[in-house]
């Protein structure tokens, strides 16, 4: 016969072992935040596993994301960032514009190509 102390204990021990698993597991995982570079508000953040698949995401803003939950964040989510303005965890992952093969912060101010091409280094 099943006593009420035996449930009691089996109760106790699954509530542990759920416990230290939702520890471990929130361990190993990571946060994308994807922030708006216009409207610092509007969040996006992301959870993903080690092996790069997508957790979790928190959405409130109602933002369209094109990842959902258990893909792969790649390289392409840099790119979706640069294209609708987000900065991925607060870095910008657009590339640096260049002219001429070389990069416009590079050309000093006063060079003929700032004078030749004034809208190239706007």
């Amino acid at each position: 016969m099943i006593e009420e102390k035996d449930i009691y204990l089996v109760y106790n021990l699954i509530y542990t072992i759920m416990k230290y698993l939702k520890k471990f597991e929130s361990i190993n995982l990571r946060e994308v935040k994807f922030t708006n570079k216009r409207n610092p508000r509007l969040e996006i953040i992301v959870t993903k596993s080690p092996d790069g698949r997508i957790v979790n995401i928190e959405n409130e803003t109602g933002i369209r994301f094109p990842f959902s939950v258990g893909q792969i964040l790649n390289r392409t989510a840099e790119v979706w960032a640069c294209n609708n303005n987000f900065l991925m965890d607060g870095k910008d992952t657009c590339p640096e514009k260049k002219i001429f093969g070389v990069r416009a912060s590079d050309v000093p101010q006063g060079h003929e190509w700032r004078q030749m091409f004034p809208h190239k280094f706007r």
